[in-house]
């Protein structure tokens, strides 16, 4: 089994002064991230760090960050990285659950961390990322000072637990998920294979490494290419930095692609060197589809998958306007059945279930045996989603299982809906959720962002789903918001969403 700690000795050796990870301020070459990640392994043994010890990190994106992923790699620790747009309340929630002995924190968190020391009680130690530490912390950087450089001797059980995350909660309560570091590597090597990353390529770090895309740097990084990271995403900034700093590729999305477009410099950006932008976590409008491709070239990747199954499909860019609406075709040792109601599979264009099957998916919900035999059938995960197969093996995805709206007995899947708003010039972004109706059971209700103002009215907004739906896929309803509620992946919070109606 090759961890990514195994990885980065090995590209310490084949390619010791090649940078591999860089920000504004600061760059590493693969020598110096070996040298320095095993010093840090090494100062958390004398702190009392064992394997399978679980340790916590509650920071924005940063070098730091990376080197987690590999001193948790080469200790057998478990890895749990935490959403930093949390209240401390209810990240002390997640620290109890989890069993954390260590947490990892920013900067800037430490007034509030400090504040509320006594609701982590399970935790023994806090570092800090960054200067000045105050309190009882302990500095991230300081692990190193005077430790060794040799590779700690500890052997990795491939099938224990690597990386923990908690899932967004859209479908209720967080729940920790867990991948062995086996899984990992499957997945990581998945997705190198599927993406065609090499050591030639430097890959542009935006979104929050709490969530599993954090596994996409990983894989450049692994093939020897590198990355830049960014803390946070400034559409002006990507902009800027994928001219100046070469970017080959990066993941974004869709919201993230959206801010890009009303950018004023976004037409005058040289994308020459962009090769690949991998999108994924919601759906991808058709219009921000045509406006990024007219810009950017044929570099679109757009993936379906779940924090807990890693990517299950994907389409490539020779397929993206021949295969409409679709996300593709199952990845690099993935397997999808559609399914009916009592498990059995569905040929190819009817509706059903969604059900995967790789080796890179979680292998539990930490301490909760109840929720991981729900989710899994014999290996094989679903996600609740509601989909088709064509006869190529293309897979389109309908809804969420759970945000099917019935209205007047007839099923109305509100992607659909959500496509057909999304053509509308005047339209930013929409979701379509069900109401309560006393009549039809539920109406179709459209949320809207307007691209501007003064933007289409209500009535126009009708009309144009008029044009082009059945008269009982029609919104009965439309509100207009400023934005709408979405998790940190960029995904809408429909549950949310409904209770602000």
């Amino acid at each position: 089994m090759l961890t990514l700690s195994d990885a980065l000795a090995a590209n310490a050796v084949k390619w010791p002064d090649a940078v591999c990870l860089a920000d504004a301020h600061r760059q590493f070459t693969f020598a110096e991230l070996h040298a320095r990640t095993n010093r840090l392994a090494n100062g958390l043994l004398a702190m009392g760090a064992r394997p399978g010890d679980a340790i916590a990190v509650y920071a924005r994106n940063s070098i730091e960050y990376m080197e987690l992923f590999h001193v948790a790699a080469l200790l057998g620790m478990r890895l749990v990285t935490l959403n930093f747009w949390l209240r401390t309340t209810e990240m002390a929630v997640l620290l109890e659950h989890s069993d954390a002995r260590f947490l990892v924190i920013g900067e800037s968190a430490q007034n509030e961390i400090a504040a509320n020391r006594a609701l982590f009680p399970k935790v023994e130690r806090v570092l800090v990322i960054g200067d000045p530490v105050i309190g009882d912390a302990l500095s991230w950087a300081g692990l190193a000072e005077g430790s060794s450089d040799a590779e700690p001797a500890i052997t990795v059980a491939p099938q224990a637990p690597y990386w923990m995350m908690y899932t967004s909660g859209t479908t209720g309560n967080p729940k920790g998920l867990h991948r062995s570091f086996q899984r990992t590597a499957m997945c990581i090597w998945a997705g190198i294979i599927e993406f065609g990353y090499t050591r030639h390529d430097r890959f542009l770090a935006l979104s929050p490494f709490f969530h599993g895309v954090h596994f996409m740097p990983l894989m450049v990084l692994q093939a020897g290419g590198s990355i830049y990271i960014e803390p946070e995403f400034n559409a002006a900034r990507v902009l800027e930095t994928i001219e100046t700093q070469g970017i080959t590729a990066t993941f974004m999305v869709p919201t993230m692609l959206n801010l890009l477009l009303q950018e004023p410099r976004f037409g005058e950006t040289d994308f020459s060197a962009l090769r690949s932008v991998v999108t994924g976590g919601a759906a991808l409008s058709t219009a921000t589809k045509t406006r990024m491709l007219e810009a950017m070239g044929p570099v679109l990747h757009e993936f379906y998958g779940a924090s807990e199954s890693g990517f299950i499909t994907v389409l490539h860019p020779q397929d993206q306007w021949r295969k409409e609406r679709c996300c593709g075709q199952p990845c690099f040792g993935a397997e999808v059945q559609i399914r009916d109601e009592q498990g059995r599979p569905l040929p190819a264009g009817e509706i059903g279930e969604v059900f995967s099957r790789c080796e890179g998916r979680f292998d539990a919900y930490y301490k909760d045996e109840a929720r991981t035999a729900a989710v899994l059938d014999n290996g094989w995960f679903t996600a609740g989603d509601l989909g088709r197969m064509d006869k190529e093996g293309f897979v389109y995805i309908v809804d969420r299982k759970s945000d099917l709206i019935i209205s007047g007995g007839e099923n109305v899947y509100p992607r659909e809906i959500e496509d057909v708003l999304s053509s509308h010039p005047g339209i930013l972004e929409c979701a379509v959720v069900g109401m309560p109706d006393p009549v039809w059971g539920e109406m179709v209700v459209a949320v809207i962002v307007r691209d501007g103002e003064p933007g289409p009215t209500a009535e126009e907004v009708i009309a144009h789903c008029s044009r082009r739906l059945a008269g009982f896929k029609r919104p009965r309803r439309v509100e207009f918001v400023s934005s709408l509620p979405k998790n940190a992946s960029g995904k809408i919070l429909k549950r949310e969403l409904k209770n602000n109606l």
